[in-house]
């Protein structure tokens, strides 16, 4: 099929499919053949939803606006939640096997819905008990809000501090950023300054993470309840969240985390943890320095060691396998600073 066809096609379907998604039978009252949109789609011009129904556009939540629609049909309450609801807000997981996009799609029901758990046709079923300030909507697609997403993905995931705290931190965090979205989107400096000066935010995003633990089944909690007073929404990495679990239970003063510090030149800068006003310990990830160069990085460092500070680093596969290395570096530069 020329691309003049794929165009036509496009047309054609955009002039009577006001929804995101259209079914075979819809086509084919407008003349359009299953052949013809089979053939759409394995060229890419059409997104394959599910057997027999299709998009224009492949849209994150094609699917689930398609198996939560099915299941809403049969007067069945379905909610997108889990990884999948974690996947659109960005909460992070840690000690999953796959990534979160790549697992199948999460839909959350009622206890009383009736309705078999387990997996098929690339849909987890789930019972929950979810209340009505547990869920909004995304898309015209309902959806667990990020607290209750990180809470049930800590749930999930929860096998160790790190794997609870993850999630329940970064829960917060993708909440506070939905709360602060009413005047355009915001970036993740933007969560980290409102968190930082706005006490009163961050107050009441704890408070809501109680009001949902209270509100949660005990199935899977146990971690949840163990590293619930270390919850920190200014983490904003995994790497992060996994030092920081590792840092709260270590005889070390508690960091602060995502403060600012002055160089010797007098320019400022945000350093992952502060201890004791001296000692940085910098989490190394990829990611992290996407916007500066390693020589940046290296003025950097200078410019703080020549103000007074002592600076750590750790990797990612150190603050895992050997975190007492870290934790040793950290104790080394704490006792010289005070000297």
């Amino acid at each position: 099929m020329p691309h003049a066809s794929f165009a036509a096609l496009s047309d054609s379907i955009a002039a009577f499919c006001q929804e995101s998604t259209f079914t075979v039978g819809q086509a084919a009252e407008h003349g359009l053949s299953r052949r013809r949109l089979a053939r759409a789609a394995d060229a890419g011009a059409l997104h394959r939803v599910a057997r027999g129904t299709y998009a224009l556009h492949g849209e994150p939540l094609d699917l689930a606006r398609h198996h939560v629609g099915r299941l809403q049909s049969r007067g069945i309450d379905a909610v997108l939640g889990g990884v999948s609801a974690a996947s659109i807000w960005g909460v992070p997981a840690f000690g999953s096997d796959a990534p979160l996009p790549d697992q199948p799609l999460t839909i959350l029901v009622r206890r009383d819905a009736g309705v078999r758990q387990g997996a098929r046709h690339g849909v987890r079923l789930r019972v929950a008990d979810l209340s009505p300030t547990d869920v909004t909507s995304v898309a015209g697609v309902p959806i667990t809000r990020p607290l209750r997403t990180g809470v049930d993905l800590a749930r999930e995931f929860g096998r160790c501090r790190a794997s609870a705290l993850v999630p329940l931190s970064g829960g917060v965090r993708a909440e506070a950023a939905l709360s602060l979205s009413g005047d355009g989107p915001v970036s993740p400096h933007d969560v980290t300054h409102h968190l930082t000066i706005d006490e009163e935010l961050r107050r009441r995003l704890l408070a809501e993470l109680d009001e949902v633990l209270v509100r949660v089944n005990s199935r899977g909690m146990a971690w949840v309840r163990q590293v619930i007073a270390d919850v920190e929404p200014l983490l904003e990495s995994v790497l992060e969240g996994i030092a920081w679990s590792v840092l709260t239970v270590a005889d070390l003063p508690r960091p602060h985390p995502q403060a600012w510090v002055a160089g010797r030149s007098g320019r400022r800068y945000r350093v992952d943890f502060l201890f004791d006003q001296r000692v940085i310990l910098e989490a190394d990830g990829a990611v992290k320095y996407a916007d500066r160069t390693p020589w940046e990085e290296k003025q950097r460092q200078s410019d703080l060691e020549a103000a007074g500070f002592w600076v750590v680093r750790c990797s990612w596969e150190e603050i895992i396998h050997r975190p007492h290395e870290v934790i040793a570096r950290i104790c080394l530069a704490l006792g010289r600073s005070a000297l």
